[in-house]
């Protein structure tokens, strides 16, 4: 396996259901905040490593991300799910015969915000994966709401990487919880341990369970990430975005890079 690699997917296949009526037209990552695809603001951090493939999986009105990723001109595949959604372990069993077995994966989700001054992070994070032999690096950060509002990603303790539990449940007095901002880095190998044709969960459905035998880790960094999964939570981000951007040298840097690419043919929700 190369250590200098990557293949890339990015998981738009969901409904949207909690941002509804606005994605009863248009799925979640085509939806556009600041002009700009919520589906493109990872790109700046993925250009920054060594990616082989680049894979977009779907379900929910496929056209539409095909048109909003076609844009980009960068060779952009797509692993088009049919009937049901897979989850995130299905869906990246699925994109298997696209992606290959050889290279880690970057597997995330399509419309995630934030911003670091770290631009760098996946890159590093690609290098421990592989320099520790992990079967998943998870991307976290602090935050108050780890293992409360949002899952937890449980380590030993605060200095420990070693993941040890998933979910709301804390699994003893020292254990330490991490907000998963979902990304990761997964090793090939995963593909052995997903079934074909099922929907399935990446976490509850198949790391939880090698979290024993194999060795799954975080890779913490700091940021300010953003919920935008309702319309509430997407009108105060973009208040405390709006309000950062112009001023902010991490955030203007990173949009900077967004507005380099080609803009939505959408406005911003109201």
């Amino acid at each position: 396996m190369s250590d200098s690699k990557v293949n890339v997917l990015l998981f738009a296949a969901g409904l949207g259901t909690r941002l509804r009526p606005a994605t009863l037209e248009n799925p979640k990552p085509v939806i556009p905040l600041f002009g700009i695809p919520m589906g493109y603001y990872l790109l700046p951090y993925i250009i920054e490593m060594p990616v082989e493939k680049f894979v977009v999986n779907t379900f929910y009105l496929p056209e539409k991300i095909h048109e909003c990723y076609d844009r980009l001109r960068h060779g952009i595949k797509f692993s088009d799910e049919k009937d049901f959604i897979k989850g995130s372990g299905g869906g990246l069993k699925q994109a298997e015969p696209i992606l290959g077995n050889k290279l880690p994966i970057l597997a995330g989700n399509a419309d995630e915000v934030f911003f670091t001054s770290d631009s760098q992070f996946l890159k590093r994070a690609l290098e421990k994966h592989n320099s520790e032999n992990a079967l998943a690096t998870l991307i976290v950060m602090n935050h108050p709401e780890a293992g409360k509002k949002f899952g937890g990603i449980w380590t030993e303790s605060h200095s420990s990487t070693k993941v040890i539990s998933i979910g709301k449940e804390t699994p003893n007095e020292q254990a330490r919880p991490w907000h998963f901002i979902g990304l990761q880095i997964l090793s090939p190998e995963v593909f052995s341990m997903i079934e074909t044709g099922k929907e399935l969960n990446i976490f509850y459905d198949v790391l939880i369970n090698k979290l024993p035998s194999h060795k799954v880790q975080i890779f913490p960094v700091e940021m300010d990430w953003y919920e935008l999964g309702n319309l509430n939570d997407y009108q105060e981000a973009k208040k405390e975005i709006a309000a950062q951007k112009e001023s902010n040298p991490v955030y203007k840097k990173h949009f900077t890079k967004l507005n380099a690419l080609p803009q939505s043919k959408l406005s911003d929700l109201a």
